[in-house]
């Protein structure tokens, strides 16, 4: 196994040998922790922006929000929720296929 997978592995709590596949709960348990914590961190990040106007929901998202309406640019949203999917769909697949190796082994 390359040495780049095998840290990669070490940092989740893995170890792969011929005749074994090791896994330390523990560190699993703390990547998974960490990455759920980044993931949230960047959430909140986003929502801060968006509240104090940094990100503009109009041109981004097409939703424009003031005290009296919301207006909806369903041409715009449809545009961001298909690239976000792939998005997703792209993370997702590199997960599928980082179980997808594990499988085999």
């Amino acid at each position: 196994m390359p040495q780049e997978k095998e840290e990669i592995f070490k940092k989740i709590g893995l170890d792969v040998s011929d005749d074994n596949i090791n896994l330390d709960l523990t560190k699993t348990k703390d990547f998974f922790n960490t990455l759920q914590n980044k993931f949230q961190e960047k959430a909140e990040n986003i929502g801060k922006d968006i509240a104090e106007g940094k990100v503009d929901l109009e041109e981004n998202v097409g939703i424009k929000i003031n005290n009296e309406e919301i207006n909806i640019d369903l041409k715009k949203t449809k545009s961001f929720i298909e690239e976000f999917g792939k998005k997703i769909e792209n993370f997702l697949s590199e997960i599928d296929h980082a179980v997808g190796k594990l499988d085999k082994k």
